[in-house]
């Protein structure tokens, strides 16, 4: 009896090693070194919550913070309501329904250092945005409301050229990443919300349409709350995902201009590797750990994840 009772425990062993290696082990590791001054060099010196109390008065880790919370906010609506749209079109029963999903999914599959390569060239002063902006009469991304926008406009107006890189304008940068974000992610999204489309039993629908409700009647009353768990999922996976930003930032912009890009995962990056500050690092890391979960927790507390079945 004894022996049947360890058989469940050899099942989950395995995996409960490579989860200890993997993640538990980094995890004490970085609470370690977050009460340390440490930089690779020299033995670590304990300094107790020095760095948690640098991090909440350096103003450049502010600036990051505020930086990634205002990402959050640009993508994760986005990646919702885009991923949710794309999935109600790829759910209808129209030929080629099959090849517009491959041809939605590439974004997905492409390696971020091409599509940060690619999207770096669309975003250049003598881009394929800029060049469409000129066929328009505008010269480059001029409807921003600050004086450099303004003097666009002017200039534009008396024949000037003042095409400008999109990455290169601080009002715009951080939003043109952000997009990159959507274009890239928001094709997974829609699997997971086409999954929860198709599960959505036919009945309902025809219900719904026999009591004279219209299409978009239908999609509020029906499907939105028939598909509120994936909804969950989602918005959880992409805040986190949002908050864990690195790629984009390191390939498209390294933080500029003037750190208007720079993300939390990057700033990390940066203070582990770049100036050997690894305590601090470790530090802020534990920290973008809270606001995932803080995020996490209260995103499954509005989508109401505690009546989801």
């Amino acid at each position: 009896m004894n022996n049947q009772r360890l058989i469940p425990y050899l099942f989950v062993a395995p995996g409960l090693l490579l989860l200890g290696t993997f993640f538990g082990y980094p995890v004490l590791d970085t609470i370690w070194l977050s009460f340390h001054k440490y930089n690779f060099f020299n033995p670590a010196q304990f300094i107790g919550l020095d760095n948690f109390r640098r991090a909440f008065t350096d103003e450049l880790f502010l600036r990051v913070l505020a930086n990634t919370l205002l990402y959050a906010a640009i993508v994760v609506p986005a990646l919702v309501v885009i991923s949710f749209l794309l999935a109600l079109l790829l759910n209808a029963s129209v030929p080629g329904t099959k090849l517009f999903r491959t041809a939605y999914y590439i974004p997905v599959v492409t390696s971020i250092v091409v599509a940060g390569i690619i999207w770096k060239w669309l975003y250049n002063s003598d881009g394929l945005l800029n060049a469409l902006l000129k066929g328009l009469g505008i010269a480059g991304p001029v409807w921003l409301a600050d004086t450099r926008g303004v003097a666009q406009v002017i200039l534009s107006g008396l024949g000037v050229e003042t095409h400008t890189p999109w990455l290169a304008e601080p009002a715009l940068a951080l939003f043109s990443v952000a997009m990159v974000t959507v274009w890239k992610a928001s094709p997974y999204y829609m699997i997971i919300y086409l999954a929860g489309l198709q599960g959505i039993p036919k009945e309902l629908e025809e219900a719904a349409r026999v009591d004279g409700a219209g299409r978009w009647r239908v999609i509020r009353h029906v499907v939105i709350p028939s598909i509120r768990p994936y909804t969950l999922v989602v918005t959880i996976i992409a805040t986190i995902a949002a908050l864990r930003t690195f790629g984009e930032v390191y390939v498209m912009t390294g933080g500029g201009p003037y750190n208007r890009t720079n993300l939390l995962a990057y700033y990390i990056y940066t203070l582990g590797f770049k100036y050997l500050e690894v305590g601090y690092a470790a530090a802020v890391s534990l920290i973008l750990l809270l606001i995932i979960l803080t995020f996490a927790i209260i995103n499954f507390r509005l989508t109401g994840g505690d009546n989801t079945t």
